[in-house]
């Protein structure tokens, strides 16, 4: 059933690197809007706080196929991205589609800050305040690293989810996971076993970005205990 895999495993590396690559660019994207988006959803600046829950609001409730379609035509309109050739896929592909799910993870991850931020007591807020620490100081030495420790399991999870998610961009001909997969059972005539062998390889990254999560926690919790 599987004698095909040494003739296309190189397909599925190479997606596979593909799909890890993306995924990391679009999390630290999706982390630094998400930190943006919840700063100016608790801003004192109406037009902030606006612009946050629109974008918010807007990303969503659409699908996210949509916006990787959306994002990936309006910037090849809009930015001269080069074709060059990275595992199988054109640049052209490849940074809009990685920019599209960082879009996408920033509208859920700045909700994951803003549940963590408003778990703190006010009188963190104010034991900052009074000990002559700015606004913005008391928020990023005191607030936010204990918001991010309370909030590490929700944030495993959004990581977890733009691994699986990545798989739409499938749709913009990014040569990953899923794409190779379709790929292959198109040449074999037969989409059940590469299908199963594109499950497998998506169920051991986000075993081990769960398990990944949960070291991380781990060193958190004992670095706090001490």
């Amino acid at each position: 059933m599987f004698s095909w895999l040494g003739q296309y495993y190189p397909l599925f590396l190479d997606g596979t690197a593909l799909t890890v690559i993306i995924s990391i660019i679009g999390v630290a994207l999706g982390i630094l809007l998400g930190l943006l988006l919840v700063l100016m959803r608790l801003s004192r600046i109406r037009i902030f706080q606006w612009i946050s829950r629109i974008y918010v609001s807007i990303v969503r409730g659409t699908p996210s196929m949509i916006q990787v379609m959306l994002i990936y035509y309006t910037l090849s309109n809009v930015l001269p991205i080069p074709s060059i050739q990275f595992l199988g896929s054109g640049l052209d592909r490849v940074i809009p589609g990685a920019i599209a799910l960082g879009i996408n993870s920033g509208a859920y991850t700045s909700e994951i800050f803003r549940s963590g931020i408003i778990s703190i007591s006010n009188g963190q807020t104010e034991a900052g305040l009074s000990l002559g620490l700015s606004s913005r100081q008391t928020m990023f030495s005191i607030v936010l690293p204990q918001a991010v420790r309370n909030i590490l399991p929700a944030l495993g999870n959004e990581f977890i989810t733009l691994i699986k998610e990545s798989s739409v961009l499938f749709y913009i001909g990014v040569q990953e996971v899923t794409a190779q997969a379709l790929g292959v059972g198109g040449t074999l005539y037969n989409f059940v076993p590469p299908l199963i062998v594109a499950a497998v390889i998506y169920f051991i990254l986000t075993q081990v970005m769960s398990q990944f999560m949960q070291l991380f926690e781990r060193r958190m919790g004992s670095k706090y205990a001490r």
